[in-house]
């Protein structure tokens, strides 16, 4: 009997091996029960993780690209050095998650509970963290670029030594956030609902072309990941 036989959405899985097995047959892990597993430097491409459970899982170094982990629950989960691209991860529970120096570009994580997360030296670009939780998160070094906070909650978050360039934060509640060394451009803190205490240095300006160089070279490394992931799979 294989996986799919065995498996249905919501199941538990063991190991590592029964995920990959599982993903041979089907690309959904809607529901699944993945908490505590070792899933580290896994590379997940287009798979279905609505409302699974990763608590206390292990995806460091791992690549999610094209995911659908919108309520998915990865509470304390292990996330350091991920690169997650053109994920859905509305809803989602991240509290006390560990992302340090994770890469995030075009993700969508509105809604999402960051609380008490780390996201130190993390890279956000061109993100969605619209009404989401950052109450206590770190964000000490993390850089971000062209995202939304728009009515995101970072009471008490460490954003000593970032970098913010047109950011939008729009209604956010800054209350207590710590800015200590942060440099931004483009951003409007007088449309918070609570700008901060302390504002940070004015970031030089690059040229207009930049990002969108920058945004290409992305694109161009993720349609070739994904072009070798498919010949791997013939």
């Amino acid at each position: 009997m294989n996986v799919e036989d065995s498996k249905t959405e919501g199941a538990e899985y063991r190991s590592r091996e029964e995920v990959l097995e599982a993903l041979e047959e089907k690309r959904d892990l809607s529901g699944a029960d993945l908490s505590g597993l070792d899933l580290s430097g896994i590379k997940l491409f287009g798979v279905s993780m609505t409302g699974a459970n990763l608590r206390d899982a292990d995806l460091s170094g791992s690549l999610l690209v094209g995911l659908d982990a919108s309520a998915a629950d990865l509470s304390s989960a292990q996330l350091t050095g991920t690169k997650i691209f053109a994920t859905n991860m509305e809803n989602s529970v991240l509290r006390a998650a560990q992302l340090k120096t994770a890469r995030f570009m075009g993700v969508n994580l509105a809604g999402a509970d960051l609380s008490d997360a780390d996201l130190s030296g993390a890279r956000i670009m061109g993100s969605n963290l619209a009404n989401s939780i950052l109450q206590k998160a770190k964000l000490a070094t993390a850089r971000v670029v062209r995202s939304s906070l728009k009515e995101a909650d970072l009471t008490g978050a460490d954003l000593t030594n970032s970098s913010l360039m047109r950011v939008d934060v729009t209604a956010a509640d800054l209350t207590d956030v710590t800015l200590t060394g942060a440099r931004a451009g483009h951003v409007d803190w007088e449309t918070a609902k609570v700008p901060p205490a302390e504002m940070p240095e004015s970031l030089p300006m690059p040229p207009s072309w930049l990002p969108l160089l920058l945004l290409g070279v992305g694109v161009m490394i993720l349609v070739a990941t994904l072009r070798k992931k498919t010949r791997q799979r013939r």
